[in-house]
């Protein structure tokens, strides 16, 4: 008789549906779980990639610590040097000879700078002319691809 109401296909179409659900459960589960790993991953990707920046960054302070101190001791060292060849010198020579040294070395660091200013100025100009060259180029690549199919 239950056949006849049809409660036998009722039962098996609920079972089919729990099943379905069940596994549709599964599967949602399964996303999540995946979705939420990948969070992770990422997290600790941009941590570890946070972590290796302070380090390089740590790493390029003290090298450039070390790069100053190497610099100051460079520096302490031609100055003393200095020091003593105007000593040695002022002993030999006299002052007024050390002054005429000096409008010397001025007049050398007048020329090295009037030098580079010209040199700056020239490498100026040249980049100009390259821009422009870059230029004209690219204005003739395109005319020879697109430009004549019109």
């Amino acid at each position: 008789m239950s056949d006849e109401l049809g409660l036998s296909v009722g039962a098996k179409g609920i079972s089919e549906g729990i099943k379905t659900g069940r596994e549709a459960g599964r599967e949602i589960a399964k996303n999540i779980e995946d979705a939420q790993k990948e969070a992770v991953d990422i997290a600790k990707a941009q941590a570890n990639a946070r972590i290796r920046e302070r380090r390089e960054a740590e790493f390029k302070k003290e090298r450039a610590i070390f790069k100053a101190l190497d610099e100051y001791r460079h520096r302490k060292k031609i100055s003393e040097e200095e020091y003593k060849l105007r000593v040695e010198f002022i002993k030999k020579y006299g002052t007024k000879e050390w002054d005429k040294v000096i409008q010397i070395k001025n007049e050398i660091e007048k020329i090295e700078k009037a030098d580079k200013e010209y040199f700056d100025a020239e490498l100026s100009k040249v980049r100009w002319v390259q821009f422009w060259c870059f230029l004209a180029a690219g204005w003739i690549a395109y005319y020879i691809v697109w430009g004549s199919k019109r």
